[in-house]
């Protein structure tokens, strides 16, 4: 059956725009096409890597990665976006230009931790590493964007271990369970777990593909990452029609 015009949501995370491991620019024509044809797309953090960019100037990657949400916005006018922010696209600096983007398109939001949409939340995942606090998540996010910036030597080792899998070992030692019970104990923390209407949970961050788990009252989505050796895919979601952030 043939997709009505602005018919579908979508969730997408983890691109890692800007960084030398990503595919993300491989996919960036599926998203504009979902952008098309949908009415929500949900962008959940990490689209950009600052941690990891390969360009040796940062101002530059703020304004390559404002000029690339705008160029998607204002091509899709009839869309409503909505930005997490991740644990890779925290920067301060980054956020003062979500607020710009967000005062001149009034079908854009961003969200510092999570957003919920009618039945569905929506965050990054990085709150699975630890505390469930946002006090400790902001320093958690912080110290990760107060590090110096990668040498170019590391980037191209990291590159090795790309290419020899060896980040797969780091993300199968995690366990999926332990991720989904921790995430499901911060949606009850924050007040949008199965006893508040929320039945679908959609997040990135910790780099696996998860297609609809259901894990104690609730359906749990990961679209993976677009990242050299590992899977990778937009989600759809099951928002029928745009809406509105709820606190």
């Amino acid at each position: 059956m043939n997709a009505t015009p602005h018919d579908g949501s979508y969730f997408v995370s983890d691109l890692h725009l800007f960084s030398r491991r990503s595919t993300g620019d491989l996919m960036l024509a599926e998203l504009q096409r979902r952008a098309n044809e949908g009415h929500t797309i949900v962008l959940g953090g990490d689209i950009f890597d600052f941690k990891w960019s390969s360009d040796p100037c940062p101002d530059r990657t703020l304004n390559r990665a404002e000029e690339w949400l705008q160029t998607l916005i204002e091509q899709n006018e009839h869309c409503e976006f909505h930005y997490v922010l991740g644990n890779h696209d925290s920067h301060p600096l980054f956020v003062e230009r979500l607020r710009r983007l967000t005062e001149n398109h009034s079908g854009f939001q961003w969200h510092r931790y999570f957003a919920r949409l009618d039945h569905c939340l929506f965050l990054h995942g990085d709150v699975a590493d630890g505390s469930l606090d946002h006090a400790r998540l902001d320093a958690r996010r912080e110290r990760m964007e107060k590090k110096k910036r990668r040498h170019p030597m590391l980037h191209y080792a990291y590159d090795l271990a790309i290419h020899a899998r060896l980040h797969r070992l780091a993300i199968l030692s995690i366990r999926e369970i332990v991720v989904l019970n921790r995430i499901r104990q911060y949606a009850q923390q924050i007040g949008h777990g199965p006893d508040e209407g929320i039945t679908d949970v959609y997040f990135g961050h910790t780099h696996f593909d998860l297609d609809g788990v259901d894990y104690q009252g609730l359906t749990f989505h990961n679209g993976g990452a677009a990242i050299k050796g590992l899977r990778f895919r937009i989600v759809p979601t099951s928002l029928s029609s745009p809406a509105k952030r709820r606190a």
